[in-house]
């Protein structure tokens, strides 16, 4: 036979951490390339519109706007400053005549419209700086404003030559504007790796889960087995005894086989019964036939039907049911097996001799049940699980102690459908108590 995966869930997360890695890299490779693709994108429109404006500026011209510049020619030979304000813009002094011509040429083209214009008309609309400089790369032309952006404009690739002149510019915006464009695709993406990272973890966390309730499974059938097979035997042996023809002359052998048979098959019948009502209240379909029920009286006959096991055990039972109003809207079968299952557990799960304590108090909510034992206990990391269907606490050194799982499943199954509470309050060997509380 082929040996079996000791180990499948390493490898399964193995894979799907791979595939997260993958899909990650993934994406982050293709959000940069799409910075990237954007960047250029933003570069060549820059220089298509500074092309234009450098074009425009530099070439020959007539008419009117030959007057402007005759004008403002003269103009500037009128003045015997070496700085020239103009605006907010400054032009430095001696200049030769080309630059200095230049510059004319720059102001009776009304340069930043210009610009702004040429820009608009390439989809830019982002905040920019204009510096005009010179062949020294000295600034001829900058508003004051803008001298901080100075470092930034003698470094930047956003340039045109215009003769002896170059115009650049520089978008102190430019990143944030990068990013914001690419804000939906962000977002795309985040929420594709959340969905992926939340699909993995489900997934681990799920093979874990069914990992744990296969080996739970596992455990169940083994003690159902064991749990089945003793009574068969038990019966089968007694049905032989009983069939030798000398057991004939033997009444009170006759009897005691008789009376075992009875016993077994009330245990086979208690592990079918908790079988099958663990099945129903797991499918929903549990039915409840409600009506006045005297919780009082229900301890009282469940006592009494495990009145053998409790002697065989040595155990000893207290009653203190103070309650004034024991009456409650129960199911007479279901309400009865909640209460057997609680002293059978608190009978199974002890050190010694059983000692078990019930009782009963009248609450403002309703009529609160407590069985109190002298068990083993429950240790903390367990509370929140004891309720939990197939889970079984680990019983340390009380040995043979058999069980399924399903036994707690089906009280708090039960407490809920009558709309009550339960609780368990537990320390290691210091036994446990369960509080029912059951509205009135």
């Amino acid at each position: 036979m082929p040996r079996a995966r000791k180990h499948p869930i390493p490898w399964f997360v193995l894979a799907m951490i791979m595939a997260f890695i993958t899909m990650s890299t993934v994406q982050i490779i293709w959000l940069r390339s799409s910075i990237q693709m954007k960047k250029q994108i933003f570069t060549d429109n820059v220089f298509h519109s500074l092309s234009q404006v450098g074009d425009i500026a530099t070439r020959p011209t007539t008419g009117i706007l030959q007057l402007e510049l005759e004008a403002l020619s003269q103009e500037q030979a009128q003045s015997n400053s070496s700085l020239v304000q103009q605006g907010n813009a400054t032009i430095g002094g001696g200049l030769d005549e080309v630059d200095a011509r230049m510059l004319r040429r720059f102001d009776a083209f009304h340069l930043d419209s210009l610009i702004g214009k040429s820009l608009e008309q390439h989809g830019i609309e982002i905040p920019w700086v204009m510096g005009v400089f010179d062949r020294y790369g000295q600034p001829v032309r900058l508003a004051e404003t803008d001298e901080k952006y100075r470092p930034n404009l003698e470094v930047t690739a956003f340039q045109t030559a215009a003769e002896t002149l170059s115009i650049r510019l520089h978008f102190p915006s430019l990143p944030r504007h990068l990013l914001y464009s690419l804000l939906g695709q962000f977002a795309l993406t985040g929420l594709m790796l959340s969905i992926i990272a939340w699909g993995f973890f489900s997934a681990v966390i799920g093979a874990a889960r069914g990992k744990r309730i296969d080996r739970i499974r596992r455990d169940l059938m083994n003690n159902l087995t064991h749990e089945l097979k003793t009574p068969i035997s038990t019966i089968g042996l007694a049905s032989e005894a009983l069939g030798d023809p000398d057991m004939l002359k033997d009444p009170d052998g006759t009897k005691h086989y008789i009376a075992l048979i009875k016993e077994e098959n009330k245990r086979l019948a208690v592990l079918v019964e908790n079988v099958l009502q663990a099945s129903l209240a797991d499918s929903g379909k549990m039915q409840l036939f409600l009506q006045p029920v005297n919780a009082h009286d229900l301890i009282k006959e469940v006592l009494r039907n495990l009145a053998i096991q409790i002697r065989k055990r040595g155990g000893k039972v207290e009653l203190h049911l103070d309650a004034s109003n024991p009456l409650i809207e129960a199911d007479r079968i279901h309400f009865t097996n909640v209460i057997f299952n609680l002293v059978d557990n608190a009978l199974k799960y002890s050190s010694g001799d059983p000692m078990l304590t019930i009782s009963t108090v009248q609450a403002t909510d309703g009529l609160e049940l407590r069985f109190q034992d002298n068990g083993i206990g429950i240790g903390k990391e367990h509370l929140g699980k004891v309720f939990d269907r197939l889970y079984r606490v680990p019983t340390g050194n009380v040995h043979d102690v058999k069980g399924f799982g399903l036994g707690l499943s089906y009280v708090k199954t039960v407490v809920d459908r009558h709309n009550g509470t339960i609780r368990v309050e537990s320390e290691l060997e210091q036994g446990s108590t369960f509080v029912l509380l059951l509205p009135q």
